[in-house]
């Protein structure tokens, strides 16, 4: 037999021809002693693999391979006979010359003479080898064949089944894809409605808040009950509970643990040096940074003979010398020497006339249309405002206590807590 032949007939484990062969998941062949013995020397938590290739395999039990073995044990028996290590019958110790097709088994001349084999049809051997050579390759090109149609059956079946499931998935995931978009739209279009309906009063308001605008110079959606001296807001106005954040102050500068009122004293040593801190004047910025909408906050500053209130933007300056206008970032007024009245724009100076001295000072931020105002908090007149300002980020409450001057000026900021 050809070589190639018998190579394709040969267990890569036992080299030998196939006996009782199995086909495994990867393609290969092997004998099923063989390949069970491969498989038993494996650790018991580890999946069976192929011994060539180490393919793994989905069960322990491969496939019988029935027409491979016929083929290989057909060749077995053109190659046997009863011969020794020498190549000579066991019997008469003659070269083996002859082949049975009854026995299918090599025979020396005398025993294809004798009475065993005499009624039997018998050939030389190399006569013999050449036809079983060619009914052994016809027996491998028929089991190629019949492997090539068993694996396009199997391979049109799987794709079959593929097609099926995907189909079916297409099926359902479009399913359900349409009753989550009916769902969607529905709850849509009522959002619409309802959008629609808070727009309508929305536009409403604001043509209430713009009429209001016009007739008085107060911050929007804020009036004032004169005999309570109580303060009633719209529901667009927050009043922020504002406090004070103690990593930024100046260091002879006292906050309350409370965070809500501020007063000047000694140095503070052992205070680090964050980058949030002031560190040439007296300021202190609040907790709550604020980067849209309107807010209101009271402080209390009675007694006091300076102080400075507003905004301040989150970027300032707080190392170095600075100028407490917009150009620096800050949205203030101030109170120097008891009586005198700034507000800190971009002139060199704006002083104000105020008709009556305020105790508590309202401060007023409408961020979306850059608007910093001051009230005075007692009557609700107002004082100042500044307008198109131009925030870039975040802002913060500003509060400055002003130094001690002779004595005079030690009373603290206090934040008032409003209650509506």
């Amino acid at each position: 037999i050809h070589e190639p032949l018998r190579a394709d007939l040969t267990c890569p484990v036992c080299l030998d021809l196939f006996r009782d062969p199995v086909l495994l998941d990867c393609g290969h062949h092997f004998c099923r002693r063989c390949v069970r013995r491969c498989w038993d020397a494996t650790p018991g938590d580890e999946r069976a693999a192929c011994p060539r290739c180490r393919a793994p395999c989905r069960a322990r039990e491969p496939r019988p391979d029935s027409l491979l073995g016929d083929v290989a044990e057909t060749v077995r028996r053109a190659t046997a006979g009863p011969r020794d290590p020498a190549g000579l019958c066991a019997e008469h110790r003659e070269e083996l010359k002859l082949f049975c097709e009854d026995d299918q088994a090599a025979v020396c001349l005398v025993c294809g003479l004798s009475r065993q084999h005499k009624a039997h049809d018998v050939v030389p051997v190399n006569e013999a080898h050449e036809k079983y050579k060619v009914l052994a390759f016809c027996f491998f090109l028929h089991f190629i064949q019949e492997r090539a149609d068993v694996l396009e059956r199997q391979v049109s079946t799987d794709f079959q089944r593929l097609h099926d499931f995907l189909s079916a998935e297409e099926k359902e995931v479009k399913e359900h894809l349409r009753r989550v978009k009916e769902e969607k739209l529905e709850q849509l279009n009522g959002s619409l409605t309802h959008i629609t309906q808070q727009m309508s009063r929305l536009e409403s308001s604001a043509q209430d808040i713009h009429a209001k605008l016009d007739q008085e110079e107060r911050p929007e959606l804020l009036t004032v009950r004169q005999a309570e001296h109580s303060v009633l807001f719209d529901s667009f106005l927050v009043v922020e509970p504002v406090t004070l954040d103690p990593t930024t102050a100046y260091p002879c500068l006292h906050v309350s643990p409370c965070g809500r009122s501020v007063r000047v004293g000694s140095i503070q040593p052992c205070l680090p040096n964050n980058p949030e801190r002031f560190t040439l004047y007296n300021i202190v910025l609040g907790s709550q940074p604020f980067s849209q909408g309107r807010h209101y906050w009271e402080v209390e500053v009675a007694g006091k003979t300076a102080w400075g209130l507003g905004i301040a933007a989150a970027s300032v300056n707080r190392k170095e010398e600075i100028s407490l206008c917009p150009e620096d970032g800050f949205w203030t007024m101030v109170l120097r020497n008891g009586s005198e009245y700034e507000a800190c724009t971009s002139a060199e100076e704006c002083p104000l006339t105020l008709t009556r001295q305020p105790g508590r000072v309202g401060v007023y931020l409408d961020y979306d249309r850059g608007q910093v105002s001051f009230y005075n908090a007692e009557d609700m007149s107002h004082i100042f405002s500044f307008s198109d300002a131009c925030f870039e980020g975040q802002v913060y409450p500003y509060f400055n206590p002003w130094p001690i001057i002779n004595g005079r000026n030690r009373e603290p900021l206090i934040i008032r807590t409003l209650q509506l």
